[in-house]
């Protein structure tokens, strides 16, 4: 009995020794298990918030502008636009104050009359054959208008030195309207006459509304700070079995509530405040992640990217431009990074441009 008890004491230390490698052998697999799994990437929309830098600014000190039309009665008679409807909804030049005198500014948009330059009718010949193998004929007959508005814009500052004047269409511009089709031209033409008014005057409008548009991007592409509102997507892991996916989620959601406080009119510390946790959290995980592995890469890439574009948004182009150039280290071909680092460059000189260190909190007629 008791050669027998020592024969299995002497028998445990390898049953603990079988267990150990057992237990270290279960949790590497485990580990290599949530190392290699696949990864699938999905994105969070951000919103943003900020003032465009207008392509040609103005002096510092301009504060106001005037608006005005000339077109003639006439021709705004027959669309029901009126002067003060099209300058209240189209020329507006964004952060500028509108005054009736001692402008600095002075836009004057242009509008010709509109000149109907043909009323073709044309007639179109179909052939089909019956069951029997008879060929038939039908007519079918329409009518084309071809038309045209000239409409233009100038912009003069105080000093009477024109900033801008453009052609938006000339007559030569000409459009083209096609009705639909009658069987008889007595058709077509009873069509014509009790309809010809109404619809060259909305073919009249549908073009004065569209040059008015035009204008309205002119001007303030120009020299306007219009509030842009857009979406800034960050990537997230897609599969929710990912062991790491809470994780991500979490870091991803910091992100879209704390660029839900942007405001073009606020200052970006709020913003960048809530931010830094989960930027902190990518700077940290981008380090872990390989590139030689396809599902590391995918992480590397993600976290790479999500603080790149951060950092574009809250304005530090610095270290968006290096991080994004980190990626192209290793995926020298994507389009994406390529497209943001094209941003950065494009944003960077759009403020010196303007001489402005933001895109927020601008005060037009004075330095920022």
């Amino acid at each position: 009995m008791t050669h027998m008890l020592f024969h299995i004491d002497m028998k445990l230390p390898t049953c603990i020794n079988t267990f150990r490698n057992v237990l270290i052998g279960s949790m590497f697999m485990l580990q290599f298990a949530c190392n290699s799994q696949s990864v699938t990437i999905n994105t969070e929309s951000a919103p943003v918030e900020y003032y465009r830098m207008p392509d040609d600014p103005l002096p510092a000190n301009y504060t106001s502008y005037s608006a005005d039309i000339d077109v003639s009665f006439s021709e705004l008679s027959k669309t029901g636009f009126t002067k003060t409807n099209l300058i209240d909804t189209y020329l507006n030049l964004a952060g500028y104050k509108r005054v009736n005198k001692n402008e600095d500014v002075e836009i004057t948009a242009n509008i010709g009359e509109f000149i109907v330059w043909s009323e073709l009718r044309n007639t179109h010949r179909t052939k089909t054959k019956d069951k029997e193998g008879v060929e038939h004929t039908k007519y079918t007959y329409n009518l084309e208008v071809k038309y045209s508005q000239a409409m233009s814009i100038e912009v003069f500052n105080r000093e009477s030195k024109t900033l801008l004047d453009e052609y938006i269409f000339s007559n030569s511009n000409t459009r083209s309207w096609t009705s639909s089709s009658y069987s008889s031209m007595s058709e077509l033409d009873s069509y014509w006459r009790y309809s010809r008014t109404t619809r060259l005057a909305d073919l009249q409008k549908d073009l004065i509304r569209e040059g008015m548009n035009k204008i309205a991007d002119l001007i303030n592409d120009s020299f306007g700070y219009k509030i842009i509102k857009d979406k800034a997507k960050f990537g997230t892991i897609g599969k929710k079995k990912h062991p790491e996916y809470d994780i991500f989620q979490r870091n991803a959601d910091i992100l879209v509530k704390a660029f839900e406080l942007m405001r073009a009119d606020k200052s970006l510390e709020p913003v960048r405040e809530k931010a830094s946790p989960a930027l902190a959290f990518y700077h940290d995980q981008a380090a872990k992640y390989k590139t030689g592995n396809k599902d590391q890469k995918k992480l590397k890439h993600l976290c790479l990217f999500n603080q790149a574009l951060a950092y574009f948004w809250l304005e530090d182009f610095d270290q968006a431009e290096t991080l994004a150039n980190s990626i192209l280290k290793f995926d020298t071909k994507d389009k994406v990074v390529k497209r943001l680092l094209e941003d950065i460059e494009y944003t960077r000189a759009s403020l010196v441009n303007a001489n402005r260190a933001s895109r927020h909190q601008v005060v037009v007629g004075e330095k920022s």
